[in-house]
């Protein structure tokens, strides 16, 4: 399939670019000391290899009052070579280089800078938690100036663009907000004075920067909290954000007190913002740019064609795959590394500080240090096991020229994410397995199904390494009754090969499993209880995910148990201990999900044949998906 309309040049502004895609400006926390690195650099130029037509650079400070040690800054000349460096490489790549321009206003510490974070009103945000210091008029005029001067410095710096932060409730959002901005002088109160931080804010770039260099505005057209703006007045802000000279409008939704709707998990629809980018353009004559979950070329493309935006930032697609846009223009859509939306090593990894990355990618943000190189020796390699960790040593040792067979006793690949793929909403955990076996399969791996790993079979192929990654298996407790009728387990009743009959039912274990259960089991119909050990649920899950879960459980009315400990699983109750105390849940039914152990046992057949071996993934500890892919990956580079 071809795709004209998404590889066609267009403008914004004076500032053509070769085809529609745009990397948008995600954090990454790359940057140590606020100044810009190799690894950044290297990050932004590989997405430009990839056929990208425009990286937008993530958000550059530009007051010291929103600085933080790994967020580029751009509030002082000291920067400029880091910034000049960076931008010179997007575009000797062959790109266009723009920088996002950014205040956090409550939605970032003051810790860095050694105050109170700078805000419109002393309301906390509820994510940072940090009491703000509510702005004076000319410290609101100081902020104005300083990102004025930080787009004379984009623009010294090589940048061919810049664009204003002015979503997810940062510091030009949170002016505009009635909710986060309460004062009572010409910056709050009516909608046209909480609008004129933003305004001012434009019209002091563009009296420094001239009329003719590409200024482009991201914007959450809905807050989605009480006391936010709605899309009425989000698209009376875009009018005016365009009346005043922006060349763009960058559409996204949400703030911190709405986080999923900033970076979309898999909860969220495909093309979220697509709707609001079509209603954006009815009301504005500047190019519209839509991101949030478009994980096709196929997508784009019918986008762009009904006229619904004018451009498509592609993300944590570009994270899984830097190369979508060059697969896609060779017509290789198929071969596309989709991402999930699972928002594990994207930000995740971003808030942690350990630094943006991908699941499927583990070179995203390691460019220079992760590299697929032809092994010196080639040697034959039997993975045993195909969950993902198997699934992933497999491809890249195969793709680095080794003889790899890979053994699965069943007839199904993917092992764990097929499974996750049950879950509502999941889906395309599912599809990602399989698309992992695709790869290895495309690789030249030799997957054999239906093939125990015996003593027998393994001699027969007679290999000069075995990687043992056969997963992990459900935890069960020693529990009084726990191998009772009425007793399932959790990972049987997401794969729908265990129905439970019952109608009311005891979840023990409340992590990601044992909540995805309890959805499933309430979508079901059925009354569902969950206890806890730990203090509150879903203490595994990525912080995007959590919001999710909780609106479930609070609209569901899910009675839930933390602190406490199932000790006794009868008939028609199960007896929790907690702070010392006992009592009884009445239920007809229990599940199970208590964690996982790893499924080692094939090592004993291994040790008999004398082959050197590892173990990795679950089968070694069971840890997350991203651990067990990334360690594969690790392993078979070092075959």
């Amino acid at each position: 399939m071809s795709y004209p309309k998404f590889l066609s040049p267009a403008k914004i502004g004076s500032l053509e670019l070769k085809n529609r895609s745009i990397f948008p400006p995600m954090g990454t926390s790359h940057v140590i000391n606020s100044k810009i690195g190799d690894r950044t650099i290297n990050y932004h130029v590989r997405r430009v290899q990839g056929g990208c037509a425009m990286n937008i650079v993530e958000i550059a400070s530009v007051h010291i009052t929103s600085s933080a040690p790994g967020t580029p800054g751009i509030w002082d000349d000291e920067f400029l070579p880091g910034l000049t460096r960076l931008a010179s490489a997007i575009k000797d790549a062959g790109g266009r280089a723009c920088i996002q321009l950014w205040h956090g206003g409550r939605q970032t510490s003051g810790k860095p800078y050694g105050g109170p974070p700078w805000a419109p009103s002393a309301i906390p945000c509820p994510v940072i938690q940090e009491t703000p210091h509510a702005m004076s008029i000319d410290e609101i005029h100081e902020v104005i100036e300083a990102y004025g001067d930080a787009a004379v410095r984009a623009k010294r710096a090589g940048f061919d663009a810049i664009e204003l932060h002015g979503a997810h409730g940062y510091l030009i959002n949170c002016f505009l907000n009635p909710y986060s901005n309460t004062r009572d002088d010409e910056y709050g109160g009516s909608f046209e004075n909480r609008l004129r931080f933003g305004l001012e804010v434009i019209e002091n770039v563009r009296s420094k920067v001239g009329t003719d260099y590409p200024l482009l505005i991201r914007m959450s057209l809905i807050q989605h909290v009480e006391g936010g703006i709605e899309l009425d007045e989000g698209l009376k802000a875009a009018q005016a954000y365009e009346q005043a000279g922006v060349d763009a409008i960058d559409v996204s939704q949400g703030c911190y007190g709405a986080i999923p709707y900033t970076v979309p998990p898999y909860f969220l629809p495909i093309g979220v913002n697509v709707e609001l980018a079509e209603t954006v353009k009815k009301h504005v004559k500047v190019p519209v740019i839509v991101a949030g979950r478009i994980t096709t070329p196929e997508l784009a493309e019918e986008i762009l064609q009904s006229g619904k935006a004018d451009f498509i930032s592609l993300g944590r697609v570009q994270l899984a795959d830097p190369d979508f846009v060059k697969k896609a223009a060779e017509n290789r859509s198929n071969e596309i590394v989709r991402c999930i939306a699972c928002d594990q090593g994207c930000v995740g990894r971003a808030f942690s500080g350990e630094g943006v990355s991908c699941m499927f990618n583990p070179a995203t943000g390691d460019e220079a240090n992760i590299v697929i190189s032809p092994a010196s020796i080639k040697k034959n390699v039997l993975v045993i096991g195909s969950g993902p960790a198997g699934l992933e040593t497999a491809r890249v040792a195969a793709e680095r020229g080794h003889h790899v067979t890979l053994f699965e006793k069943t007839a199904q690949l993917g092992g764990q994410f097929i499974t996750a793929g049950y879950a509502p909403h999941k889906e395309p955990f599912t599809e990602a397995a399989l698309h992992m076996a695709h790869r290895a399969e495309k690789a030249g791996v030799d997957i054999r199904i239906y093939t125990p790993a015996t003593v027998e079979n393994i001699k027969t192929l007679n290999p000069d390494e075995i990687i043992i990654a056969t997963g992990s298996n459900p935890l069960i407790p020693k529990i009084p009754g726990v191998d009772g009728k009425n007793v399932y387990e959790a990972r049987s009743i997401m794969g729908s090969n265990h129905y439970v009959s019952e109608d009311n039912v005891v979840v023990i274990g409340g992590g990601l499993v044992g909540l995805e259960a309890m959805e499933i089991l309430t979508c079901q119909g059925k009354k569902v209880t969950v206890v806890e050990m730990l203090d509150v649920v879903g203490k595994d899950m990525e912080m995007y995910i959590i919001p999710y879960f909780m609106n479930f459980l609070q609209e569901h009315k899910i009675q839930i148990y933390t602190s406490s400990r199932c000790i006794e699983i009868g008939e028609n109750y199960v007896l929790i201990e907690k702070d010392g105390a006992t009592s009884k849940i009445s239920c007809d039914a229990v599940v199970i999900a208590t964690g996982a152990k790893s499924n080692c046992t094939v090592e004993d057949v291994v040790k008999v044949t004398g082959i050197p071996y590892q173990i990795i993934g679950d089968a070694g500890k069971p840890s997350k998906a991203l651990d067990a892919i990334w360690q594969g990956n690790a392993v078979a580079r070092a075959i």
